[in-house]
């Protein structure tokens, strides 16, 4: 039954009353629709002049599948000639202006694939075009040809042929010959009545469908910079109220697809139309509630994209090699490996922002790198890989983000959560970005960032004041020394940049229960240290002599005073069962007896 479908949509094409133009048009709009890579407002406007030329649909429907064809093979070169069209032409601030202004902003001119794809669909689209309308209207004078012909029109002319001829081709309105000579306008007659009418149901749709278009556009936009799966539970945009809510955010750990990276109940923020036709958004507020992190999944996540890792630098294993007194965090925390790989991502971050603040610094704009772009071209797909051609202001920016019930893991306390000055390009913000968190009902933070993107020969700051840190848990043990139980306060404050880490901080250590009985007397011992290297190959040193022997001392009174105490105790009581003893307690008892 599919089958004859079939045979019987081509015989219906091949015969039916669509004119050489109609065909090519049809044909040529087709193929520039299907070789687009995003669905957006270019697919749209491109779907919408096909309707308003006279361009039939059916053989556009066959100009999509073959754009789109070619366009997954094609993909790799799209990308390619992309990136040299807007970034090796002198056509680069154009294309940002195009990228900037509203209206052309949703016209996804940003996409390598969309721009580099534009050369292979006129070309394709043209030729399929020639090529199909070509070859239609041979078949067309090939069958009229046939039926002029005085055995074959007998053959066709009889109520069987006929019916059979119906069923292959359908019902023709008008001859094959007229067909032929049919001259077709270039514009549809009520072209714009159509136009009009799909772009009533378009809106209308689209203000329906809003709602599900957000979340899928937030979960591809989020999945696309973790490389994990994305689930949001509910999101709404307000048009009228210019309201964004969000609820039900989970974001996968790429590193561990089971658990979610972060998972938030609910996020709520103003935004305006304007920023939305510009695709560049100003919040002056983002609030939410609930923030958990490595939260176990109920199914686990898909991983989306994987990142290749890099091999170290020779200046970071130098410094693994260098013997200066200090130890890698392997040999010290039990989750060295996790920090590390955050580590490594945060200074991937500050590197790209770093060079591009110190180019506009200069007054210049970020040149584009081919290696990045690259990156994230095999990251994302080569069809979704954008340029950055942000030119005078961030993509977006969040004024004020704050986020009560952080809840960090059962070690921490719950916290909220408050930052400032959040953006895509904080090197254009032109303020300090800034991070604190800080424990529910507490006046001090537990830890504050502010980020230094603002001025590109400053450093970026860490605070921290943890306390209560379980040490059997943050402590790697070994063989000769199994931390058990304790507790620790740590303060830190120091700076850090791409090229240098330098934290000084002071641990005070109490409740200490290892398998050393010398070290648990040890009631409280302060240990200076320093965190310093790169965020990339860390190290650590801690300064125990002088401390170590102030709390060894205290600790050799203490055990002196217990054991003076205990010796005092047996001798008493050693003296309590002599003979001499015993004869002074029943003269003593004689003596009260006759008192009484």
């Amino acid at each position: 039954m599919i089958t004859f479908k079939i045979v019987r949509k081509i015989g219906k094409m091949l015969r039916g009353g669509a004119g050489r133009k109609e065909i090519f048009l049809g044909a040529l709009c087709g193929v520039l629709i299907g070789f687009n890579p995003v669905a957006g407002a270019t697919l749209g406007l491109m779907i919408l002049i096909t309707l308003l030329l006279n361009a039939n649909i059916g053989f556009a429907l066959l100009g999509v599948a073959v754009g789109k064809i070619l366009s997954l093979i094609l993909s790799v070169a799209s990308f390619h000639i992309g990136f040299f069209i807007i970034h090796n032409m002198g056509l680069e601030g154009l294309f940002s202006k195009l990228a900037n202004a509203p209206f052309a902003a949703l016209m996804d001119l940003d996409v390598y694939a969309m721009i580099g794809s534009l050369p292979f669909s006129i070309i394709v689209g043209l030729l399929f075009g020639k090529f199909i309308s070509g070859t239609v209207t041979r078949i067309r004078e090939q069958m009229v040809k046939a039926a002029e012909h005085e055995k074959v029109g007998k053959a066709v002319g009889n109520k069987f042929s006929r019916f059979l001829m119906w069923l292959a081709f359908g019902k023709q309105k008008i001859s094959t010959s007229d067909v032929l000579a049919k001259e077709s306008p270039l514009l549809r007659k009520a072209g714009l009545i159509l136009v009009g009418s799909v772009v009533v149901i378009g809106l209308l749709l689209q203000f329906l469908l809003l709602d599900m278009a957000l979340k899928k556009g937030l979960q591809s936009s989020i999945s696309g910079k973790t490389g994990a799966e994305v689930n949001i539970g509910k999101a709404n945009l307000s048009l009228a109220g210019g309201k964004l809510e969000i609820e039900g955010l989970q974001v996968t750990d790429p590193d561990k697809l089971t658990h979610n990276m972060v998972q938030i109940e609910k996020l709520a923020a103003d935004i305006s139309v304007s920023d939305l036709l510009r695709r560049t958004y100003t919040i002056d507020l983002l609030s939410g509630s609930v923030l958990t992190r490595d939260v176990e999944r109920a199914t686990p996540g898909k991983l989306l994209v994987k990142e290749d890792k890099d091999e170290k630098t020779d200046a970071e294993k130098d410094a693994e090699k260098k013997d200066d007194g200090g130890k890698s965090l392997d040999e010290y925390f039990a989750k060295a490996g996790e920090w590390k790989v955050y580590g490594e991502k945060i200074y991937e971050y500050l590197k790209e922002r770093k060079d591009n603040a110190e180019t506009v610094a200069k007054g210049e704009k970020p040149k584009a790198s081919k290696e990045k772009a690259v990156a994230d071209a095999k990251r994302l797909g080569y069809l979704k890989a954008r340029a950055d051609l942000v030119s005078d202001r961030p993509e977006w920016t969040i004024r004020s983000l704050e986020i009560d019930n952080v809840k960090l893991s059962s070690d921490y306390p719950v916290q909220n959560f408050q930052g400032s000055e959040l953006s895509s390009h904080p090197e254009l913000n032109g303020l300090p970005t800034t991070l604190v968190m800080t424990p529910q009902g507490a006046m001090e933070p537990a830890a504050k960032i502010t980020l230094r993107f603002d001025d590109s020969t400053a450093a970026h700051r860490i605070f921290a004041n943890l306390k209560e840190v379980d040490l059997g848990k943050a402590i790697k043990s070994g063989d000769k020394l199994k931390v058990e139980e304790g507790k620790a306060d740590i303060k830190a404050d120091g700076s850090f940049s791409t090229d240098a880490l330098e934290v000084p901080f002071t641990l005070t250590v109490r409740e200490l229960k290892t398998n050393n009985d010398i070290i648990n007397n040890l009631k409280n011992l302060e240990v200076p240290g320093k965190l310093y290297g790169s965020l990339t190959s860390p190290r650590i040193k801690v300064e125990l002599d002088d401390n170590l022997k102030d709390a060894a001392i205290d600790a050799a009174k203490e055990k002196a005073k217990e054991e003076a105490k205990k010796e005092a105790e047996k001798q008493l009581n050693k003296a309590l069962e002599s003979d001499e003893a015993k004869e002074l307690k029943e003269k003593a008892s004689k003596s009260l007896k006759k008192f009484f």
